[in-house]
């Protein structure tokens, strides 16, 4: 199991950010919440052990994760590449078109692998009621 230290610093890195570069993205989306760069370095590191849970929930939702994942309590969440999330979005979109909203919807998250399955399966049933074909073909 990660410790919530490791889990910071790959959060971090994932966004290419420093503790700086953290702290400002804090004080934007959370300015009520006085949290310094050097905490959050101190966070990263495993100096600073103890963090509060308002702490550790501004930064699950400042990288956009669950509370559990910071903490080091499940698997990271899989990470899409540029090409994968478009994919999704266009199998979305076109499910979304087709007026089935909730299939789409519970899409988000699947890996490049059960879209390409869902893709294929999609395929099947459209040619085995040969909706593809042109009038010609019939």
């Amino acid at each position: 199991m990660a410790t919530f230290a490791e889990r910071l610093d790959e959060a971090l890195r994932h966004k290419g950010w420093s503790a700086r570069q953290a702290e400002r993205e804090m004080h934007r989306t959370r300015p009520d919440l006085a949290i310094t760069h050097s905490y959050i370095s101190g966070l990263r590191k495993g100096k600073h052990t103890n963090p509060s849970t308002e702490v550790v929930t501004a930064l699950a939702e400042l990288f956009r994760v669950p509370v559990s994942w910071l903490l080091g309590e499940n698997p990271a969440p899989p990470q899409l590449s540029e090409e994968d999330q478009r994919r999704q979005r266009d199998v979305r979109e076109g499910l979304a078109a087709l007026g089935v909203q909730n299939i789409a919807e519970r899409m988000v998250g699947l890996s490049p692998l059960s879209l390409e399955a869902i893709e294929k399966m999609v395929e099947a049933m459209r040619a085995a009621e040969q909706l593809d074909n042109s009038p010609d073909d019939q």
